[in-house]
């Protein structure tokens, strides 16, 4: 059975390709003529936080006739503001969307006051509970039916935390690049751990993590780990210096010990998850260190690995030839 399931992790059909919203050509014009008024039509709102100590911004867009229903669920340092274009193709595709920013990031308050750059957590299972929150305050009192989600990294080990906590009326899940593993390197994750471990008890846990700093506006596309596409990266850019009070540098030293604490306890978590879920791994990603298949097949049951070789990490963001087959992969799982 093991077997079967690792191989089906690995040979995967193609999925048929879909027509992108804006390919890179002329990109920085479609974008702003198109991507940028559709992400204002959308009906911003607040939500109250699970332990109800903050209000989190929220964003949706109904479809008059939606065929479902789709939550998005961004990553680290992110803010449903740079995910303008992938909206824009779920909508034109029949869905309606609901997305948030976590405590702590892009539109929502953040939480160090001597440095609002600083990613900052107490206790990393908060944001699963936040997540619980909004399905069961914002999403199902009004579309409680043909629901699905999708995770970006931080946001796909914050689902998979879900999944494993909480009752889910997800019919399929998508988790891009999942933070269940993080990159540690050059240093081992346990010695990695133990140093944020004695960093945090030194009282230094909201300061930055080692390596980070405040968001560099002029940092090159060249030295980039996110994407390929230089026109999706621009326009990621762009949206930082719009919206500076969404922006974020990067983790505090609590976040990171934090975070390494609760991958851990995903990754050794009792009982697998039963949900369809759809798993993209990047070949090239920088942030997340991909599960091999005998792991992932301890932590889902039912659930299908797809590898882009020649992405970066944000593989809903790379270039136009490995964005459209991760959106035909998309369109096929959810529409099944």
């Amino acid at each position: 059975m093991r077997l079967l399931w690792s191989l089906a992790l690995i040979l995967t059909l193609p999925a048929m390709e879909c027509v992108q919203a804006l390919p890179e050509k002329n990109y920085d014009s479609e974008w702003k003529k198109t991507i940028l008024p559709f992400l204002d039509s959308g009906e911003r709102f607040t939500f109250r936080s699970a332990d109800g100590v903050t209000e989190l911004q929220g964003i949706r867009f109904v479809h008059p006739n939606a065929k479902g229903t789709i939550v998005v669920v961004n990553g680290s340092t992110e803010s449903w503001l740079k995910y303008g274009e992938f909206f824009y193709d779920l909508y034109k595709k029949g869905f309606s969307i609901f997305s948030y920013d976590h405590r702590g990031q892009g539109l929502s308050p953040h939480l160090v006051k001597s440095n609002p750059q600083i990613d900052q957590i107490d206790d990393f299972s908060l944001y699963a509970a936040d997540l619980n929150a909004f399905v069961r305050e914002v999403i199902l009192p009004t579309h409680p039916n043909n629901l699905c989600l999708i995770a970006h990294s931080m946001g796909g080990g914050v689902a998979t935390d879900y999944l494993q906590r909480y009752q889910s009326p997800f019919r399929a899940v998508i988790l891009s690049a999942p933070m269940i593993r993080i990159n540690t390197a050059p240093f081992p994750e346990p010695i990695a751990s133990l140093v944020m471990k004695l960093l945090h008890m030194s009282g230094l846990g909201a300061g930055y993590a080692p390596g980070k700093r405040d968001h560099n506006p002029y940092e090159s596309f060249e030295v980039n780990s996110v994407t390929s596409s230089r026109a999706r990266w621009s326009a990621n850019n762009e949206v930082w210096k719009n919206h500076p009070e969404a922006v974020l540098g990067g983790p505090s030293i609590d976040w990171v010990n934090q975070a390494l604490d609760k991958t851990t306890r995903i990754r050794a978590h009792k009982g697998a998850i039963t949900s369809p879920v759809l798993i993209f791994q990047a070949g090239k990603d920088a942030f997340v260190v991909n599960p091999s298949p005998e792991e992932l097949h301890k932590m889902f049951t039912n659930a299908r690995l797809v590898l882009f070789p020649d992405s970066k990490h944000e593989i809903l963001m790379e270039r136009d030839g490995i964005r459209n087959k991760a959106m035909g992969e998309v369109e096929c799982f959810f529409a099944n």
